[in-house]
């Protein structure tokens, strides 16, 4: 009798302590995390755009380009590859300023430059945003042309980018806008033009026939001196000051915009202008552009060319 109550409660603890465990089957059946998609980040290059600089050559297949002041009255170019592809030449390029790190920083991507003043070196290194020069790794990524001047003679190809990047490997979590047409109805407008500086006059006009605009003056040498062709032209009306340190040689002060938050644009696609907004809350993430609605402004698939302007500057259109 003794010993069959002793079974019993020898069961009975064998039985409490299987029952304390996790069955191995729920264990192996938990689900495994689904990591974050990512991207390669984008290549984002510094284009000269003085009158030397000119042909400039291999923008046509950028996917954007910002162009802003710099000192003196000229205008420097942000050129932005998502997915850099080719051997054509682009350039010429030139050294990095303040408005590219901003926008570097915004879209995480990868900065492509020659030289800064030390003071804008200086906010590259501490920001530690993915960068290489014509000198990185032996100089791989850029190359001089000996049939054009110096300085304005140092190209790189979408290719050189493209290892760059991979080098660097730096990657995006952040998905772009997917391309589409305006929902809205904008003014028609086939001709438009502004003094972004003192020196750089701008003009634009629209072909209905390709739906694209040319911007007098501008040319790809890499597409046989043919106008580039662009498919959007954003204004982003936004302050900018001096920022209180030498930019050049020549002593000139270093310029910085106020690129956060929000501020007035427009928007020129389709041979129609829509007024909308530019927001830059999150600063580090890329910049939108709102329509009237409030969402996301759809742009149509191609290149698309951003000014930073003045807020108050005038735009002649017809």
């Amino acid at each position: 009798m003794n010993s069959h109550r002793t079974l019993v409660a020898a069961l009975a603890i064998a039985l409490l302590a299987c029952g304390n465990q996790t069955p191995a089957k729920h264990a192996a059946s938990r689900p495994t995390p689904t990591p974050t998609p990512t991207w390669p980040a984008p290549a984002m290059l510094q284009v000269e755009n003085s009158p030397d600089a000119h042909p400039h050559s291999g923008l046509q297949n950028a996917d954007l380009i910002f162009e802003y002041l710099t000192e003196g009255g000229i205008t420097r170019f942000t050129v932005v590859f998502f997915d850099p592809k080719g051997s054509q030449k682009v350039g010429p390029d030139r050294s990095a300023r303040l408005a590219a790190l901003r926008l570097v920083q915004s879209y995480h991507g990868v900065l492509f430059y020659s030289g800064a003043s030390d003071y804008v070196q200086g906010k590259i290194w501490d920001s530690k945003v993915p960068n290489l020069t014509d000198s990185s790794d032996g100089g791989r990524y850029f190359a001089r042309d000996s049939s054009r001047v110096a300085p304005h003679n140092l190209f790189t190809t979408p290719d050189q980018l493209a290892q760059g990047v991979q080098k660097s490997g730096a990657r995006i979590t952040y998905t772009r806008p997917t391309p589409g047409e305006p929902t809205a109805t904008g003014t028609a407008v086939t001709k438009f033009a502004f003094d972004q500086t003192f020196f750089q006059h701008v003009a634009y006009s629209y072909d209905a026939g390709a739906k694209t605009y040319a911007y007098a003056g501008e040319t790809d040498a890499a597409n046989g001196n043919q106008p580039i062709r662009i498919t959007n032209v954003v204004l982003i009306r936004v302050a900018h000051h001096g920022a209180g340190y030498t930019e050049d040689v020549r002593g000139e002060q270093g310029i910085d915009f106020d690129l956060q938050g929000q501020g007035k644009s427009e928007v020129y696609t389709r041979g129609q202008k829509f007024d909308a907004t530019w927001d830059l809350s999150q600063p580090d993430q890329p910049l939108r552009i709102l329509g009237a609605d409030g969402h996301d402004f759809p742009l149509p698939q191609g290149l698309t060319w951003i000014h930073l302007v003045d807020p108050d500057l005038p735009v002649s259109a017809g």
